[in-house]
């Protein structure tokens, strides 16, 4: 079982999230609205993956990157965000960040994603659906 959180400042990004990520393979311990609360987060539940918001309130994903690898270095970050500046990008890659997911994401995106960090959904549907 994955263990993942999510930080994003809107609440809609956590829904479609928890409701695309089937619950036999992934589990949401915990939501954040703002950098301070996904450092928070990760240090009360040490997660196996984090879905990492750039632009929130309080403090950056990207600054919160860098505290979240410190306290978790072997947390799987998946950067979440409509930023396309590739200087942001850059310091994210540098602070940890494993992929990026560019806002808006479909289904087929975040498995995608997923994937890259070593988790394989689809095959894992495909099993399923064919037992």
């Amino acid at each position: 079982m994955v263990r993942y959180i999510i930080a994003d400042d809107a609440p809609f990004i956590h829904e479609i999230i928890k409701n695309v990520l089937p619950e036999d393979q992934f589990e949401h311990v915990g939501s954040g609205y703002n950098g301070n609360e996904a450092v928070e987060l990760v240090k009360r539940t040490l997660p196996d993956l984090v879905f990492l918001d750039f632009v929130m309130p309080s403090k950056s994903g990207v600054e919160a990157l860098g505290e979240i690898k410190q306290v978790w270095p072997d947390l799987k970050v998946i950067g979440v965000s409509t930023v396309d500046n590739t200087g942001i990008l850059q310091v994210a890659r540098r602070n940890g960040m494993d992929v990026f997911m560019e806002k808006p994401f479909t289904k087929d995106t975040l498995f995608q994603a997923l994937n890259d960090v070593g988790y394989n959904v689809e095959a894992h549907q495909k099993m399923k659906e064919s037992i």
